[in-house]
């Protein structure tokens, strides 16, 4: 059996309800990972398990790939990192179990029915659906732990190691090497250091000027769902040449059995020891997202961290 020194995740946040050619991209994104014969790790969101309803297309390109869930309404506030932001830890947990399998109304907030998790779960109905991703890295522990009690092994939201460690029954994997921008020549040299590497893909970030979700960057959803400028035809057309480029070389480092493109996710058998954990880092990279993107300011957030990382006693 042939030991593989590098392993490659292809990992893709599915998040864009509002702007359809985010779906033209995703679709396309499909067809080329379908032309090199690789696979990928699908997050998607509740929202868009709701439009990808109606596309059977698409969901018939991405049954043949891992699928992931990327929350249930991504950047409609209140966000996780909002409704946990309680200073009671269980009240946290309830209201993360009961949001994540709803619909969430975009413009209200409010909860409208069944939707989230058990949409994807019914959706693709003969996967486990079993991997998360929290929008913008952002994760929250009681939101976490409800997330393991519907499901969830796997999190690839966190910092915590440069390996897949176990912790609490959860493997947490590691950090994107790269977001988006895969410089070709870095990406070489990275397969060459690292034993895993993660890169992480938006299909909205090939067609829109603009983030998907800057409709909610004030703080609060807006009075009604609107549309983000295109980036121009010639700009798409390089990112998907660039896109492309780096899945012929992933593919060829395959065939010399340089690197092992995952298609499966699997538990790590080392344990996280939580003495050693950095707490404080952990928590300045987790706020940066809701800090930088709403302005937002927690209050518990840092003492559910150091809940969740309490050594045993």
């Amino acid at each position: 059996m042939i030991e593989f020194p590098h392993r490659l995740y292809l990992t893709f946040d599915v998040e864009d309800f509002i702007n359809d050619r985010s779906l033209g991209s995703l679709h396309h994104i499909l067809k080329l990972l379908r032309q090199r014969h690789l696979k990928g790790l699908f997050f998607i969101t509740g929202h868009m398990a709701e439009k990808l309803a109606r596309f059977p297309q698409v969901v018939d390109l991405l049954e043949e790939h891992e699928i992931g869930y990327h929350s249930t309404s991504h950047s409609v506030h209140p966000t996780i990192f909002e409704y946990t932001d309680v200073d009671d830890y269980q009240e946290a947990y309830r209201a993360s179990l009961n949001r994540e399998v709803s619909h969430i109304n975009p413009l209200s907030g409010a909860i409208e029915g069944r939707g989230g998790i058990e949409l994807l779960k019914d959706m693709f109905s003969h996967k486990r659906i079993e991997s998360f991703r929290a929008p913008g890295f952002s994760w929250s522990p009681p939101h976490l732990e409800a997330l393991i009690h519907l499901g969830i092994k796997y999190d690839f939201s966190t910092d915590i190691s440069g390996i897949p460690v176990k912790y609490k029954g959860i493997t947490f994997f590691p950090f994107p090497s790269f977001i988006d921008s895969v410089p070709l020549r870095s990406f070489l040299r990275s397969v060459m250091k690292k034993e895993m590497i993660v890169v992480d893909f938006h299909p909205n970030f090939f067609v829109n000027e603009d983030w998907w979700d800057s409709i909610f960057f004030s703080g609060t959803n807006p009075d009604r769902m609107y549309g983000v400028a295109p980036r121009t035809v010639n700009r798409v057309r390089s990112m998907f040449r660039r896109f492309d480029a780096l899945l012929r070389i992933v593919d060829s480092l395959s065939k010399m059995k340089m690197i092992e493109p995952c298609n499966e996710v699997t538990e790590s058998k080392i344990e996280l020891d939580s003495t050693k954990m950095d707490v404080e880092r952990v928590y300045r990279l987790i706020v940066s997202w809701p800090t930088g993107r709403f302005s937002y300011e927690s209050r518990f957030i840092r003492s559910h961290l150091s809940h969740f990382f309490e050594p045993p006693q």
